[in-house]
């Protein structure tokens, strides 16, 4: 009864609502136009059928972030299951890019579909995994019982509940209980993940703590000749000044902009690195950087037809997917998404690299790493733009102890790992009991 009134719900307001969104920027922009037909309930047309070897294991990661986490774990299962079939959906183009560029060994990459049973049904039917892994929360009831009807062993991996998320949750909390008992294992980051999981209705007997795989992903990428790259690319060396703003969002470009302006006067050699969360933001910081009449900015894409930074002292990153990779040249980190109420954004990356990082008072989406970097200096926060600039200053006139603290964070983070190969072990014992007996 939950159910129908969810599809009635979704089908008389959802429908329309998604109508309403989708087509303009499909119509006027072509984007999701790649992500449609997926998002449909199509297969791609290379998707192999015909020679799906059982057991089937679908992981699902909505974008990004959520692929991030999922690459050491299907790295570590498939080395589990060398003969397994392997299937990974995401709910985003920029999550498909990721995926495939950076999860290897598996099978096949597709879209998941809409949450509605039209749509959703008819790719379960033709794919019938044995276990379906979804990465961090995602709750979509169509999905749920169409997987659970054909048979499937349903896991919640790197589970992880926001501090924004969780009342929206609990006010559910009878219609959420009735999906979360369809799970059959939550694999936890946290112990505070864990507690709000188990006050939404997930059965106490199916929860555990395994800890964050974000942790593994991170160290995994770690390579001096991405540094090098990095360093040519910027026409930066160990000696430059770099302060690195990552992931920023509308509203923090303009703090970060004038932070910058004022960090001059005390090192006029110091060059900004701005990394916007959605490119599509470049225009506004081209206008912000107008309006500050500071010098042009070299644009990361422009590299690629011979331009070079020259004298320019800011770099605006307008390419995808490289966020990691110009962390390496930085000198200090200012974290994005976190001095606007967005939740923050993933410190472990500048972090891997030994980098100082400073964010806002939102960082409420990645408190296990916060707490656990502030916890050894290699992290702070700043509460305002003055105090974010004051921070700076004192990391940048002490550089040397800025990279000792940023070194232990790498440290912690090292002690921290494995919970991929802890998550691999425990689906791994989901999906194939029968072959270990």
């Amino acid at each position: 009864m939950v159910r129908f009134f969810y599809n009635l719900l979704i089908h008389t307001i959802g429908a329309p609502i998604i109508l309403a969104y989708y087509a303009p920027k499909i119509i006027f922009n072509g984007k999701y136009s790649r992500s449609l037909r997926g998002k449909l309930g199509r297969l791609p047309d290379t998707f192999p059928e015909d020679s799906l070897i059982r057991p089937v294991v679908w992981f699902h990661a909505v974008s990004v972030g959520e692929v991030v986490a999922l690459a050491p774990v299907v790295r570590e299962f498939r080395k589990l299951a060398p003969d397994y079939t392997i299937i990974v959906s995401t709910g985003t183009e920029t999550g498909q890019e990721k995926a495939t560029t950076s999860i290897n060994d598996v099978n096949a990459f597709i879209y998941l579909p809409i949450d509605f049973p039209v749509f959703v049904n008819p790719v379960i039917d033709r794919i019938m995994p044995d276990l379906f892994v979804l990465m961090e929360t995602e709750i979509w009831p169509n999905l749920l019982h169409g997987l659970k009807a054909k048979g499937a062993i349903i896991a919640l991996a790197n589970g992880r509940i926001s501090d924004r998320s969780f009342p929206r949750y609990m006010k559910i909390r009878p219609f959420l209980a009735r999906m979360l008992g369809k799970i059959d294992a939550f694999l936890m980051v946290s112990a505070t993940d864990k507690e709000r999981i188990l006050d939404m209705g997930a059965p106490s007997e199916r929860v555990q703590v395994v800890g964050n795989t974000k942790f593994d992903a991170a160290l995994r990428n770690f390579s001096e000749e991405t540094l090098r790259e990095a360093q040519g690319i910027l026409d930066v060396d160990e000696n430059d000044m770099v302060l690195m703003a990552g992931s920023t969002h509308p509203g923090e470009h303009e703090q970060i902009l004038d932070c910058f302006i004022k960090l001059r006067k005390g090192f006029p050699d110091l060059i900004l690195v701005i990394a916007p969360r959605h490119v599509e933001t470049v225009p506004s910081i081209l206008t912000a950087i107008n309006d500050r009449k500071l010098e042009a900015p070299f644009v990361r894409s422009s590299f690629e037809s011979g331009a070079r930074r020259g004298s320019s002292n800011i770099v605006l990153l307008d390419t995808t997917g490289e966020l990691f990779k110009f962390y390496s040249v930085a000198t200090v980190v200012v974290m994005g998404g976190s001095f606007v109420p967005r939740g923050g954004q993933n410190i472990l990356e500048p972090i891997v690299w030994g980098k100082r990082v400073f964010f806002g008072p939102s960082m409420e989406d990645f408190r296990d790493a916060r707490d656990l970097m502030t916890a050894v200096g290699a992290a702070s926060e700043a509460r305002d733009l003055d105090e974010l600039c004051i921070s700076v200053s004192q990391a940048l006139k002490d550089v040397k102890h800025s990279m000792k603290l940023g070194s232990l964070g790498r440290e912690e983070l090292a002690r921290h790992s494995g919970s991929a190969k802890t998550t691999a072990h425990l689906l791994f014992d989901l999906v194939s009991p029968a072959e270990k007996a």
